[in-house]
């Protein structure tokens, strides 16, 4: 019996979502697709090249449309099972809300999975390719001749910075390699004026050596013309190409590059921490949008689909004003990055759980 049930609430959870998931994901289509409309007509920019864009600009939206569509999927759901009594059968058959919420729950994680896969493998990369489109083939800008401030931890463990990447002559200016121990205490120093890349191993010139003894003390220094580092594999494009924005990164990429910012002390890490958290925040919406659609559901068992889209976007854009507050706070240093990124998410649980709580009286 247990089993049948499980298997009927997560069917009927099939059809629903990817209703809502084209729904949203068509509404929030609408204003890239007119900016690419806008460029064809106003801009003569060719149909191609905004249909490229179009593309690639689309994901980075799609990551908001899985909790919102898990919210509307379970509040017509259970709506529907409300209103034909099928949830007072239940209940009347000794099976609990919290027992019913089971395949919600599983559902929901799926959803949550799917949601951080995505947007991990597909939004980073398209969010790269629309910049590019943008700037390169809609604006026409002329790429930069070098790159700047490029910081990167090479394949020795040092932490590399360059002031200039040069990426189509495999050149770099004013280069500083750092090495640190297992305790973070800086072991050794390499600067140099410049680094040639040769295809397979890059010979740096004008080379000044540090060696850190015992607690910092510093060896003399030791100069050389020309020094050789074969264990740094690093390409030139791997140098360049350290400029991406952190929603062109994936968990990873944001991860190794806030610790070697902070290692360094480069640059304040605080508005990257909370990019960074709210890449796992905002795919856990789907589980407790999951909890609040199906309470919500149930406690408003006459309404139909109309009333259940103008719920779910009434929860949705709740939910959004308070992720854009939190966020701000974060970025802002009054609230720690993880609490900003996860505090509407709170918010939400708690709720949620409070009303599935109160039915379950």
């Amino acid at each position: 019996m247990v089993r049948i049930l499980d298997k009927y609430i997560f069917t009927q959870l099939i059809g629903p979502f990817l209703f809502g998931f084209f729904l949203f994901v068509t509404l929030i289509a609408i204003d890239p697709l007119m900016s690419a409309l806008q460029s064809v007509v106003n801009e003569n920019v060719s149909m191609w090249v905004m249909f490229r864009w179009f593309l690639n600009r689309l994901p980075q939206d799609m990551v908001f449309t899985f909790p919102m569509s898990v919210l509307l999927t379970n509040l017509l759901v259970f709506g529907r099972m409300s209103k034909d009594s099928e949830t007072t059968a239940l209940r009347a058959g000794g099976i609990n809300f919290y027992r019913i919420l089971v395949p919600v729950i599983v559902f929901a994680l799926m959803i949550t999975g799917l949601s951080f896969f995505f947007n991990e493998l597909v939004v980073p990369a398209s969010n790269q390719n629309a910049r590019n489109i943008k700037r390169y083939e809609i604006m026409k800008l002329v790429e930069p001749e070098a790159s700047e401030n490029s910081i990167l931890r090479v394949s020795d463990g040092a932490f590399a910075y360059a002031r200039k990447v040069y990426e189509k002559t495999g050149k770099m200016e004013q280069v500083l390699l750092e090495y640190y121990d297992n305790d973070g205490s800086l072991s050794r120093r390499v600067s140099a004026t410049t680094a040639e890349w040769n295809g397979q191993t890059w010979r740096f010139l004008g080379v000044v050596e540090q060696d850190y003894a015992t607690y910092g003390a510093l060896a003399s220094p030791t100069s050389r013309t020309e020094l050789v580092i074969p264990a740094i594999i690093e390409k030139p494009i791997d140098f360049a190409r350290q400029g991406k924005k952190p929603n062109e990164m994936s968990y990873r990429e944001l991860k190794d590059r806030i610790d070697t910012y902070e290692r360094t002390k480069f640059m304040d890490t605080t508005e990257m921490q909370v990019e960074l958290a709210m890449k796992t925040s905002l795919p856990f919406a789907s589980f407790f949008f999951a909890i609040i659609g199906a309470s919500f559901g149930l406690t408003n068992s006459r309404s139909g689909a109309f009333i259940g889209f103008g719920v779910s976007m009434l929860i949705i854009f709740l939910y959004y004003v308070l992720m854009s507050i939190f966020t701000a706070l974060g970025k802002s240093a009054y609230l720690p990055p993880m609490l900003s990124a996860w505090a509407q998410n709170i918010i939400f649980a708690f709720a949620g759980f409070r009303i599935v709580a109160k039915i379950n009286e």
